[in-house]
């Protein structure tokens, strides 16, 4: 089977919820290291199951079949992917998930949970209507239209979230959140638990995650790569602070990450841009 990606903005009121819709039917390589995650997703798979292992490959952590939501994650897990799959997907945006899915993010926070536990039998009757669907496109105007009906009210402290959440996009995770949390007028102990219901985690872990992805971003595997003004430049400490944050998030020093990061940008330069993975040997 060829490989196809495609993505697909959905249209309002979903737009206000939902970075963008995907299709995928395969993988460039059978096992890839998944990077961390600041947005939940949902994915409605119709191929074999998917194996999810810790970073070091050593040990099971899910078997993914059917439907299933993947909350956010401070750390990245490799994938096995199987030659027979194909699956519609859902990239919330950070803190708009929790209207569709009504219950503690932080119950989701470094999980895979199986979609019928939150939408019970719904989550058949979404299954059975993708697969029937005759084309990519009919697909994702069938998943928004399936999508708008699981969309709830938002719950009381969702606008300080996301004014929050905007501030630390805003400056690229290089944020304060003790500053951010007198701006708003509420403690940091407010703030905190306002984000681990309607995030999955704390407002000082997405700073990290956002810092971080910037990071990524800011990287042309092209291109000589200065890892002490990329330091600079996102406020770390030091070299070693960065370092540090590689280990933790990737488990690769940013020299083997950039080596990596060329090995996709040479066989795949669109694979690349996505900024979602790494091979994984």
């Amino acid at each position: 089977m060829d490989y196809t990606y495609i993505r697909h903005i959905p249209s309002p009121p979903l737009d206000a919820y939902i970075d963008y819709l995907y299709y995928q039917n395969s993988f460039r390589y059978s096992h890839e290291k998944m990077l961390p995650m600041k947005s939940l997703h949902l994915l409605v798979s119709f191929g074999d199951a998917i194996k999810v292992f810790d970073a070091f490959r050593a040990k099971p952590v899910a078997v993914l079949t059917e439907s299933w939501v993947i909350g956010t994650w401070n750390v990245c897990h490799v994938a096995d992917w199987p030659l027979d799959m194909q699956f519609f997907g859902v990239c919330f945006k950070p803190g708009k998930a929790y209207p569709f899915l009504q219950l503690p993010l932080s119950e989701l926070h470094n999980q895979f949970m199986p979609l019928d536990v939150i939408w019970g039998h719904y989550d058949a009757e979404i299954r059975e209507q993708l697969y029937t669907a005759p084309t990519i496109q009919a697909g994702f105007t069938l998943f928004e239209r399936l999508l708008l009906a699981r969309l709830g009210e938002a719950p009381h402290g969702l606008d300080v979230v996301q004014y929050a959440i905007g501030e630390i996009a805003r400056h690229h995770g290089v944020v304060s959140i003790r500053t951010l949390s007198e701006y708003i007028g509420i403690s940091q102990n407010h703030l905190n638990t306002h984000f681990k219901r309607m995030v999955g985690t704390s407002p000082k872990e997405i700073a990290r995650l956002y810092r971080f992805e910037s990071v990524l971003n800011s990287i042309d595997p092209t291109q000589p790569v200065d890892w002490t003004l990329i330091a600079r430049q996102f406020r770390y400490y030091d070299l070693s602070h960065l370092n540090k944050d590689f280990e933790a998030f990737i488990g690769h020093s940013p020299t083997d990450y950039l080596r990596l990061r060329r090995q996709m940008w040479t066989e795949n330069p669109e694979h690349d841009r996505l900024l979602r993975t790494l091979p994984f040997d």
